[in-house]
């Protein structure tokens, strides 16, 4: 059985969620929603709570702002799970790698099948298809997994809880994901017809949570399926995002580079800085 898990604020967008999930599972399910308008609790001790008292084999963890179309995906899931020893988290959209300074899951190397509603456009307007299907496969390797939908089996989510130490509701999702992906296998299903209504944001809150990620895991980043291996130029570019973020969202410039140095090392901000002092030179001269 599986135990559909969500986190809701806004009760008529659940109950669509819910409703496409009943017209379309196909397995018998169980659903627990946890109402968090009053207690807001952060994500993780949400998906923690519910999910130590799920009953189903396998657990589903959901946004309520989705809806599914596609006919009897429970039980592909479930078959593809059981058929494959090392698989750990089924996702609808992924990463094949994960920078040191990573300051976005939706890099280059992406696996992704979802329809996104932009949240600022009429509701009539014609849905926006998110499709990068690289390798053309129904299952594709990946490493993170975005929150959106994380299928996982019950003993494996038992074994790598999600971390209550990430507050609020940005990065539990990558460390989740990339936890499981030390000991496991993910994947992104694109056999699933899915409607995402809303997109993300990259405010303060966002930036905290990805330094705790990444000090937390420097030891292990970069990170990649083999054949996706960063290159020293990318690390630089996605420092350079990283850098813009944190001054974006009122760090100082010293408490910036601090960050920085503090992920890569020394020698890295030196390069780093030679790096983006080149292209600012060359963009006076215009090269």
């Amino acid at each position: 059985m599986i135990s559909l898990i969500t986190c809701s604020i806004k009760p008529d967008i659940c109950r669509r969620m819910l409703d496409s999930v009943s017209n379309t599972i196909g397995v018998e399910y169980e659903t627990i929603v946890f109402d968090n308008r009053e207690k807001q609790f952060g994500i993780c001790k949400v998906y923690n709570e519910v999910a130590s008292n799920a009953t189903g084999d396998y657990l589903c963890f959901v946004h309520e702002d989705i809806e599914i179309k596609t006919k009897k995906w429970g039980k592909e899931l479930i078959a593809f799970v059981n058929n494959t020893p090392d698989c750990g988290i089924i996702g609808l959209a992924g990463g094949y790698y994960v920078p040191r300074n990573f300051s976005s899951w939706y890099v280059d190397s992406k696996a992704i099948s979802v329809k996104l509603h932009d949240p600022v456009s009429p509701v009539n307007q014609e849905i926006t298809y998110h499709y990068v299907n690289s390798n053309e496969e129904v299952f594709s390797k990946v490493i993170c997994i975005d929150g959106l939908f994380l299928f996982v089996k019950r003993e494996i989510w038992q074994e790598n809880k999600f971390d209550e130490r990430i507050q609020g509701f940005h990065f539990y999702d990558l460390d989740f994901s990339f936890a499981i992906a030390q000991k496991y296998q993910n994947y992104v299903y694109f056999g699933m017809d899915v409607y995402h209504y809303s997109g993300g944001s990259k405010d303060k809150t966002y930036c905290e949570n990805m330094y705790e990620f990444q000090k937390k895991w420097k030891n292990n980043l970069p990170y990649f399926l083999p054949g996706y291996e960063v290159s020293f130029r990318e690390e630089v570019r996605q420092a350079g995002e990283v850098f813009f973020l944190y001054r974006n969202n009122g760090l100082s410039m010293v408490e910036t580079f601090k960050r920085i140095i503090n992920i890569n090392g020394f020698l890295f901000f030196i390069c780093f800085f030679i790096e983006k002092s080149k292209k600012t030179f060359l963009k006076k001269i215009k090269i």
